[in-house]
């Protein structure tokens, strides 16, 4: 017997833009084409027209074109500066530097949402935009910039020096700077130099791997008993009970203990366990495309995956 669908439950504190206008999200390698195209590479040749067409789409307010925090760390893993800066031109050139709200915030809120649909309210938290601007808000921080004195936030004080209109252009130029480095990266000669203030890229490359080794054990699993835990429903259960204990170790635990209550009683059984985990859209996706791959015993997972799975979680619902 098959299992019942679940009923999303989407947060009411994220704040989703208008359905009028598609938010369009393009994986890594689009965007490397669209570079290609505008740098007129002879492998952008196709896209060309795929590159007018998004101009256009952009221009006329059509569409608005996205990033996400996936993309920032994939940028990343690109070792040629100059490979970077050309996808960097096309993405700032159609994005703006729109970025969707951190996985984790967003599981969060729909968690809120879920376990308060359940007749668990919990602490309030404030609305959150699912739509904004920069590599801060794709990782789930606040966005902004303070200048920092002796006296501590002195950001009115410069305002006043430079006058409103001349503070706000050069801070405009500077957030915009900013952004930019943020997604091409250094160049190799700056890489020392950010070395020894701490910047470490392959931190957040290792996390992803480290994810991908999980799943891969997991196929190791799933081979056992003859296959049978890749069957129906039951593959589902399984996937449901990892993304509980692995994706949720560090949110469950948040949300349950103000409200002073466990898990239990929440979902006492798998299947109970496994309608609340997919009643929340962005896991819903996760879960989906998981439970597909480890239906293939023959599927590879890498770090890429996960950056995949991460962004559709996301760009999907």
């Amino acid at each position: 017997m098959q299992e019942a669908e679940p009923e999303l439950i989407w947060p009411s504190l994220l704040r989703a833009p208008s359905p009028l206008k598609p938010l369009i999200y393009l994986d890594l390698n689009h965007w490397i084409y669209l570079a290609q195209a505008k740098r007129g590479h002879v492998s952008g040749k196709r896209v060309v027209a795929t590159l007018d067409a998004a101009r256009q789409a952009k221009r006329s307010g059509e569409a608005v074109f996205v990033l996400s925090g996936s993309l920032y760390v994939e940028m990343a893993k690109i070792l040629d500066p100059a490979q970077r800066a050309a996808v960097g031109d096309v993405m700032e050139e159609l994005t703006e530097f729109s970025t969707l709200m951190s996985r984790v915030v967003v599981m969060e809120l729909e968690l809120d949402a879920a376990l308060h649909h359940r007749g668990f309210p919990g602490p309030p938290f404030a609305t959150v935009e699912l739509l904004g601007r920069g590599v801060k808000h794709a990782f789930g921080l606040e966005a902004g910039f303070q200048i920092m004195g002796p006296s501590g936030d002195e950001t009115e004080q410069v305002r006043q020096r430079f006058g409103s209109v001349e503070f706000d252009r050069r801070l405009a130029e500077l957030w915009r700077n900013f952004e930019r480095s943020s997604l091409r990266g250094p160049t190799d000669d700056e890489v020392p130099d950010l070395r020894k203030e701490g910047w470490k890229p392959e931190v957040a490359i290792a996390t992803a791997e480290r994810r991908a080794q999980q799943e891969r054990e997991q196929t190791i699993r799933l081979d056992g008993e003859g296959g049978r835990w890749r069957r129906g429903d039951l593959l589902r259960r399984v996937v449901v009970a990892r993304e509980l204990m692995i994706e949720f170790q560090n949110i469950l635990p948040r949300a349950l203990t103000p409200r002073r209550i466990t898990l239990e009683q929440i979902a006492d059984n798998p299947q109970g366990a496994s309608l609340f985990v997919r009643s929340m859209p962005s896991t819903a996706v996760a879960l989906e495309i998981k439970a597909a791959w480890h239906r293939n015993r023959d599927k590879k997972w890498t770090a890429n995956d996960v950056y995949d799975i991460d962004a559709l979680a996301i760009a999907v619902p």
